[in-house]
C-alpha cells in the first residue's frame, strides 16, 4: 500500500498540508474551514508575495456550514467512498451557541442516524482566519 493524495477541486491555501489523503481503505481528512475559491485565492497570493493574510469576509454562518460540508463530501467521494462511511468527526466551532445551526445542517449530510459517525465538537479558542468553524474527519472506503 501506498500514501495517495485526493484531489476533488476543493480550494488550496498552499498550506504545508494535503486536503485528503488515502492509506489503503482509510481517509483522512484535514481540518476544513470554509473557504471558497475567491478566499482560497487571495490567500494562496498573500501567502506565495509575503503580504499579510487577508481577512476572512463576512459570510452567514449557514454558508460557512455548507461549504465546509461539501467539500468533506467531494473529498470522501473523490476517494472511493461516501459521507455514511466517516468513522470520526472533529468539529470545532467559533461559537457553540451556533451548535444547533450546524447539527441541523451537519445530520442532512448522512442518510440516517444510524450512520452518523462518532464525532466531537468543541469551541475553538480561534479558528482559521477567524471563520466560524473547521471540520476534519477519518473515514473508510467500503
Amino acid at each position: 500500500m501506498k500514501k495517495q493524495v485526493i484531489k476533488a477541486g476543493v480550494p488550496e491555501t498552499a498550506g504545508p498540508f494535503n486536503l485528503c489523503v488515502r492509506y489503503g481503505d482509510m481517509i483522512y481528512i484535514s481540518g476544513l474551514p470554509p473557504f471558497d475559491e475567491t478566499y482560497a485565492s487571495k490567500l494562496r497570493e498573500a501567502r506565495a508575495n509575503g503580504q499579510p493574510i487577508p481577512p476572512f469576509p463576512d459570510i452567514p454562518f449557514e454558508r460557512q456550514v455548507r461549504i465546509v460540508m461539501d467539500h468533506m463530501k467531494l473529498l470522501v467521494e473523490a476517494a472511493g467512498s461516501n459521507m455514511d462511511c466517516l468513522l470520526k468527526v472533529i468539529v470545532w466551532l467559533k461559537d457553540q451557541r451556533q451548535q444547533e445551526e450546524f447539527d441541523r445542517i451537519y445530520r442532512s449530510y448522512f442518510s440516517g442516524a444510524e450512520t452518523l459517525p462518532a464525532r466531537t465538537r468543541m469551541q475553538a479558542g480561534r479558528t482559521p482566519m477567524d471563520c466560524g468553524l473547521e471540520v476534519e474527519a477519518i473515514g473508510y472506503v467500503p
